[in-house]
């Protein structure tokens, strides 16, 4: 049957792979491009997922097929079939009214059936078969009211869970099937143990996907939940629909299998697959051809191993066709296979934490991740300054002024199997910290009532609207007040207090005199004379 031999397709895995890139984004700003990236994936997802869906139920329509034409060698594996199938529905049922309640808590509305919807906005497909509209897909609440605080991600996760086991189960424990399953349906939490250094940091599957999240990316993970689903419930068809022809004969039904390492991959890395018959037969020498070639591929046991390195990004497709013997030994028969996979350029995901540019004088942190790389195995380097590791992130020192980010890159580097391999690399901007405000009373100008005048200490610097949390301190200023007949009196401070003299100065001030505070030198709270800046004045009238 033309649904039975149905391999996982490389154009989901690619999909897969996309939403991991795409929520690594996540560290940088939500932009408006990044959001209609995950409704373009989105859409993808659920196209794949209708064709999963389409492709399953044909398998299951094949069983009632075999059904009829030998009920007692079939029932037991279509009442199997049915339960799969029956199982699968109610997840999937389950992932839809949550991804329609994400929708509704963030505001969705009824696509109105005699307007055309904004193309820039998520559609819903609702279990009612209605049509809701993402207008507000940005939504950052939403995601971790639903999943986190009232507890439905981890009643999906535990739901997920028991689905899964419930079809190794039925599958009688194959050890393919459990490790078909156990890759497809991963959503267990981080073990513990394994982050005792960072137990601070630790972070469930629920929070590592839905904490932080915008509702657009929360609905795109659970639609790639219903295709890990289809994918699940398909593995498990195809196991049981070969157990009618493996309870039977040996050879009638044989499909090629092709099992890759991995169908994303980064240019220059090395593509691996296994390709095997699914039903083994230790009689026969395994044969394996690829098109265009007449010596077969190379054997370790019962597999072959195809193996080669593109050169080239992009779409990759291979054919090829496994020999054997008919039942007769007779003669021979052959099943043909074909593989497909995407070689994709190097990529990285370089975040500033805090804002968009670096500041010189202080220490900058970044987040650094490459898709599929574990952190311990990237190195990072900054053309201007220093970097170094702090935690999960990375601080940089950068130490020239770079306004146009001419000269500040941060390049990544990854190991690869003992190869090191540059990822990617970013430009910044390096820019100097704002001048900071000199006041007194809270004052740098206008009108100062006297007694306030008088129980203030001296001189601040006052840093407004920026993103760190810096201090700057006064080190010296100058006091000048009347001091009678046209004169003026100016006492110099090495301090931000006001010295004793200065304060006896203030004191005699009256009504409607005016005092100036000049040459104020500030610096970096704790920094050195390289960070000491001049300020601006300070001009009040008493009242």
């Amino acid at each position: 049957m033309g649904s039975k031999n149905c391999p996982e397709s490389p154009r989901q895995k690619m999909i897969n792979m996309m939403y991991l890139v795409l929520t690594a984004m996540l560290a940088l700003n939500v932009a408006a491009e990044t959001l209609y990236a995950f409704k373009v994936v989105d859409e993808s997802l659920m196209k794949t997922y209708l064709s999963f869906s389409d492709k399953n139920r044909a398998l299951v329509n094949d069983f009632k097929i075999q059904y009829d034409i030998n009920q007692d060698r079939v029932e037991r594996w279509m009442n199997l079939a049915d339960e799969v199938h029956h199982e699968s529905e109610e997840i999937i049922r389950y992932i839809v009214d949550l991804k329609v309640l994400l929708s509704e808590t963030a505001g969705a509305n009824i696509k109105d059936p005699t307007r055309t919807p904004n193309s820039l906005y998520p559609l819903i497909l609702t279990n009612e078969n209605d049509t809701l509209v993402l207008n507000k897909q940005d939504d950052l609440h939403a995601a971790p009211q639903i999943m986190l605080t009232e507890g439905k991600g981890a009643e999906l996760q535990e739901k997920v869970i028991v689905y899964r086991d419930r079809l190794i189960e039925i599958a009688n424990h194959h050890p393919q099937i459990i490790e078909n399953l156990t890759s497809a349906l991963d959503i267990s939490d981080p073990d513990r143990e394994e982050r005792a250094s960072s137990s601070m940091n630790y972070r469930t599957w629920v929070q590592q996907n839905f904490e932080s999240t915008p509702v657009v990316a929360a609905i795109t993970l659970l639609s790639k939940l219903q295709i890990d689903v289809r994918n699940a419930e398909s593995a498990t068809l195809r196991h049981l629909y070969n157990q009618i022809d493996a309870e039977a004969f040996k050879f009638t039904g044989l499909s090629a299998k092709v099992m890759p390492e991995a169908s994303y991959i980064f240019q220059g890395q090395e593509y691996k697959a296994r390709i095997f018959l699914s039903a083994e037969d230790t009689t026969q020498a395994l044969e394996v051809f690829m098109d265009g070639s007449d010596r077969p591929l190379p054997v370790d046991g019962n597999e072959a191993i195809f193996a080669i390195t593109p050169s080239q990004v992009g779409e990759h497709s291979y054919r090829g066709h496994i020999r054997y013997r008919t039942p007769d030994g007779e003669g021979f028969g052959t099943k043909p296979f074909d593989m497909n996979f995407r070689v994709a350029a190097p990529a990285v995901t370089i975040a500033p934490t805090s804002m968009n540019v670096l500041y010189r004088d202080l220490q900058n942190p970044i987040s650094i991740s490459v898709p599929g790389v574990p952190s311990e195995n990237i190195e990072a380097y900054c053309t201007n300054g220093n970097m170094f590791r702090e935690g999960n992130g990375w601080i940089i020192e950068p130490e020239e002024l770079d306004n146009l980010g001419e000269n500040t890159k941060v390049i990544v580097n990854a190991n690869f199997n003992g190869e090191r391999r540059q990822m990617g690399e970013m430009v910044f901007r390096v820019m100097r910290v704002p001048e900071p405000r000199a006041t007194v009373a809270g004052l740098s100008t206008g009108r100062v009532v006297r007694e306030t005048l008088r129980q203030q200490a001296g001189v601040m610097a006052r840093l407004d609207d920026f993103y760190f949390d810096l201090r700057f301190e006064v080190v010296s200023f100058d006091l000048t007040v009347p001091a009678g007949g046209g004169t003026v009196t100016t006492v110099h401070s090495n301090s931000f207090q006001f010295t004793n003299q200065q304060t006896q100065l203030i004191n005699n001030l009256g009504a409607g005199d005016r005092l100036s505070i000049e040459n104020i030198r500030a610096r970096i709270e704790g920094g050195g004379p390289e960070t000491e800046r001049q300020l601006s004045p300070v001009v009040l009238t008493v009242q």
